[in-house]
Formats: structure tokens, C-alpha cells, sequence
């Protein structure tokens, strides 16, 4: 978050509402909540038809659970005025959150309710970024819960230690102790959410993958046709149309710094699009390339610009979406090699992302741009690339472990994981009784699946086991052949 209050003494100085400033971070605000839905749709159209619904849930069910909590406590605990180390319960229900005034230590010329309401859409789209490693076999009772709880234990303590700030006076009023965060306190930059949002949800999204389990009847060395192409672009437009306002918003105000923030972000954004594009190219001989890589890499290089678009000339923003994209690719292009099924790739994306995008802020930050924010390696400053080091390392830590104890807990009392029946069914039959494409598309893929399911749970011998997975295959090829239209749709489907 962006400081451009006034200080005096030791303490900021509250200003006067501007109606410019006000409208632009509630502008601001929109534009960040559209990207959770942008994210439900992403997600959706890549993950098997059979599941599309239960995937774009995830990210609706997300949004739902936060806000209420961020409502209730989480706001008041990630930006209370109370230790370097976590908030209180003064805001709660957001009670003394003016809407006429502004809290000096944020926002100084925007309504202190503009303020709250604009971080409630970054805690929302946060544990929406986590689902995409959990689709296909996560149970939805286990996902809201999940959800209330890793908002409140490890997003708002990590919120709280890197943006938090607060004014405590004296008793007399003569004196005043400026209280910030103690990362924030320590020197971390993070302008927009970097280690708070993206390396908090990527370490979290390897971690429940690991916990949960690979998904049941999946080929990760033969990945899936995606349920829908279309649905991935329009997903990425609206993620990218937002991101406009998750860091131009971060300035708290209309004016320079918010155009930076937002100049920088779309040009690492096509940097990063064609980074990916010519990587692609190149390792498929200057022939093929894909789309929805494409755009995996322009999201990525939005993460990485996360950090530091308030405090890099627009430049070096190229950079930003040239060097994260290539250990993201790799690490993709070889993932099932790895131990664990992150199935849309949250960690790769969003953890190495966001590592990648807070280490090169501790090179390329300067204060020619941002006198709030500090000088980088680049600029004469070695410390504040170990200070961010040091941070990406603390988030890294935190949200793993924090992540951990969580699955655990769920594991061991409600669980975690789908049944295999809702895996094999699909997850949007079997727990939501909706399907986002006609029934008889893939009726009969489902009747197949059906049948290798008795199959396994009937243990019949060998030889009878492999002629009706016989018979079940040919009955799919047949609906592929007699169905143009459907066997385009689904060329490479896997019966899973």
C-alpha cells in the first residue's frame, strides 16, 4: 500500500476528503472485485467439462465467506490499530469506520469505509486464487470452512505485518507513536501484494495439494483437453481489466502514482503475453503456440509487477514480464515429474510469481518515483534486497505452515476430499445437481466411468474386467465418430 499522507511529528495528518480520490478507489474497488468472478472463469474453462460448475463455485463461495468474515473481524484484525503483530476487535462489524472521514494512517483524503471496502476485495480474491489448486476433488463443505479459517490465521496476520500502520497517542493527546506492521517496519515493500496475496496463496495452493491428494483418475502426463478456451480468455480479459485497479487502486488516490501503477502493470502484462509466446514458439519449432499459455504468462507477469508498480520506473516494467515467465514455464512444462497435483498451477503462477516479483522490487524500487518507497539494489541500496529476501521467506514460511495446520485439522474432522463416486460422476452433477453443458454431450463418458467404477468394486477377474472396459471405450469412440461436433469439443478427453 501506497503512504502519501502527510506527516508531522511522528504522526500522519488527516486530510480533507477529495471526491476524485474517493471516486477513483471506489472505481478501483470494482475493478478488483470483477477479477474474482474473471478467476472463477479462468479456472472453469480449464478444467474438465464435467467440473466447470464446481470450479467457478469455488471462487463465488470464496467471495461470499470473506466478505462476511472481513465484515464481522477480518478488517479489524488485518488494519487495527493495535501491535506490530496483528490488529484487534475495535472495527469489528466495522463499527467506527467512518464513511465521512478518513483514517490519516492509509488514506488520507478517501472516506475510511473507501479504504476498508477496497482491501475487503483483495482478502476476497485471495483463497479464490487457491482453488485452482484444489478443483475436481475438494469437498464444497471443506472449502468454505477452509476458507473462513485461512482468511482469519494466515491472511489477515500477514496483511496486518506488512501494511498495517497505526497513530497511538498519549493519554494527554501530546505525544504520538507511530505503530506499523512489524515486516512493514523492517523495511519490506510490497505496493500492491506480492508476498501478502500471491506468494501467501501460491505457497498455500502447493501445500493443500499436497495434503489433499492427486485428483482420482487423472493422467497428469496426458493432461485434459481444457472444458472451454473461450471461457479461459474472457476470464484473463477480466482478471487483466482488473488488475488495473488492484494497483492503480493500491495508491489510495487518483493522480501520479496511481498512473504509474497502472501504466506499469499492463506494459509487464504484454511483455509477459509475448514472453511466453515466443517461448512456446521456440520450443515447437517456430510452429505452435499456444493461447491459454499465453495468457498463464501475462498473468504471471502481473503477479510479478505486483510489488513493485508503484516504485519502478515503467521501463524496467519489461522485466517484469520477461524473467519470472521462464522458471514458471519450465516448471510447468515438466510438472508431472513433481509429487504433487496442483491442477491449474497456483503455485507455479502465483508462489513463483510473486517470489520472482518481490526480489526484483529490492533491485529496481527507487524513490525518484516514489518517495514512500525505498532505494533498491540497483539504486545504491543492497539491504533492501535482503530485507525482501528476508520477507519472501517469512510469507513463505508462514503460509505453509499455516496452510498445513489447517488441512490437517479439516482432515482429520470434516475431511478434505471429495468422494471418489463425485470425482467419477463429475463434481458438478454429483454436488450441485448442474451441469454447464447438455447431458447427452458426455452421457455416455459418464455411463463408461460408471462402469470401470463397478468394475474396480465388484473386483471381477481380469479377463471379464477388460472386456467391459472394452466395450465401455467403444461406446465413447462410437459417440465421438457419430457426433462431429462433440468429438472436436472433446478431442483428448480422457475417460476419468
Amino acid at each position: 500500500m501506497s503512504n502519501t499522507t502527510e506527516i508531522v511529528g511522528n504522526c500522519p495528518v488527516m486530510g480533507e476528503v477529495d471526491e476524485g480520490d474517493t471516486a477513483w478507489l471506489v472505481v478501483s474497488s470494482a475493478l478488483v472485485l470483477i477479477q474474482t468472478p474473471g478467476v472463477a472463469f479462468f479456472y472453469g474453462g480449464m478444467v474438465r467439462r464435467k467440473n466447470m460448475v464446481n470450479t467457478i463455485f469455488l471462487s463465488f463461495a470464496a467471495a461470499g465467506v470473506v466478505m462476511i468474515q472481513w465484515v464481522l473481524f477480518g478488517y479489524s484484525l488485518a488494519f487495527g490499530n493495535g501491535t506490530k503483530g496483528l490488529g484487534n476487535f475495535n472495527w469489528g462489524g466495522l463499527k467506527g469506520v467512518s464513511t465521512a472521514t478518513p483514517n490519516a494512517d492509509y488514506a488520507p483524503t478517501v472516506p475510511h469505509l473507501a479504504f476498508a471496502n477496497f482491501q475487503m476485495m483483495f482478502a476476497v480474491i485471495t483463497p479464490a486464487l487457491i482453488s485452482g489448486a484444489v478443483v475436481e476433488r475438494v469437498s464444497s463443505l471443506t472449502w468454505l470452512v477452509f476458507v473462513f479459517l485461512w482468511t482469519t490465521l494466515v491472511y489477515d496476520p500477514l496483511a496486518h505485518w506488512v501494511w498495517s500502520a497505526g497513530s497511538q497517542y498519549s493519554s494527554d493527546g501530546t505525544e504520538c507513536t507511530y505503530v506499523t506492521g512489524w515486516l512493514r517496519d523492517m523495511g519490506a515493500i510490497d505496493f500492491a501484494g506480492g508476498t501478502v496475496i500471491h506468494i501467501s496463496s501460491g505457497m498455500a495452493g502447493l501445500v493443500i495439494s499436497l495434503l489433499i491428494g492427486k485428483r482420482h483418475n487423472v493422467d497428469r502426463k496426458k493432461p485434459h483437453a481444457p472444458a472451454s478456451v473461450p471461457f479461459i480468455i474472457l476470464g484473463c480479459t477480466l482478471i487483466w481489466f482488473g488488475w488495473l485497479g488492484f494497483n492503480g487502486g493500491s495508491a489510495a488516490a487518483s493522480g501520479p502514482l496511481a498512473v504509474l501503477a497502472a501504466t506499469n502493470t499492463s506494459i509487464a502484462a504484454a511483455a509477459g503475453f509475448l514472453t511466453w509466446l515466443l517461448t512456446d514458439l521456440a520450443f515447437n519449432k517456430g510452429v505452435k503456440a499456444s493461447l491459454v499459455g499465453a495468457s498463464i504468462g501475462l498473468v504471471v507477469s502481473l503477479v510479478a509487477i505486483t510489488p513493485a508498480s508503484g516504485y519502478i520506473y515503467p521501463g524496467y516494467s519489461i522485466l517484469f514480464g520477461v524473467f519470472p515467465i521462464w522458471p514458471s514455464y519450465f516448471l510447468m512444462k515438466y510438472k508431472h515429474l513433481l509429487p504433487f497435483d496442483d491442477a491449474l498451477d497456483v503455485f507455479f503462477c502465483h508462489g513463483v510469481g510473486g517470489m520472482m516479483g518481490a526480489l526484483m522490487t529490492g533491485l529496481f524500487a527507487t524513490t525518484d518515483v516514489n518517495p514512500y518507497g525505498a532505494e533498491g539494489a540497483f539504486y545504491g541500496n543492497g539491504r533492501q534486497l535482503g530485507i525482501q529476501i528476508l520477507a519472501v521467506v517469512i510469507a513463505i514460511a508462514y503460509s505453509a505452515v499455516g496452510t498445513a495446520v489447517i488441512c490437517i485439522f479439516l482432515k482429520y474432522t470434516i475431511g478434505l476430499r471429495a468422494s471418489e463416486e463425485g470425482q467419477n460422476d463429475g463434481m458438478d452433477r454429483h454436488y450441485h445437481d448442474e451441469e454447464a453443458f447438455d447431458e447427452g454431450e458426455y452421457m455416455l463418458e459418464r455411463i463408461a466411468n460408471r462402469v470401470i467404477q463397478k468394475m474396480k468394486a465388484a473386483e471381477t477377474n481380469s479377463a471379464s474386467s477388460g472386456e467391459t472396459l472394452e466395450v465401455a471405450l467403444e461406446m465413447t469412440e462410437g459417440k465421438h465418430q457419430s457426433n462431429p461436433e462433440l468429438q472436436q469439443t472433446n478431442s483428448g478427453k480422457s475417460i476419468s
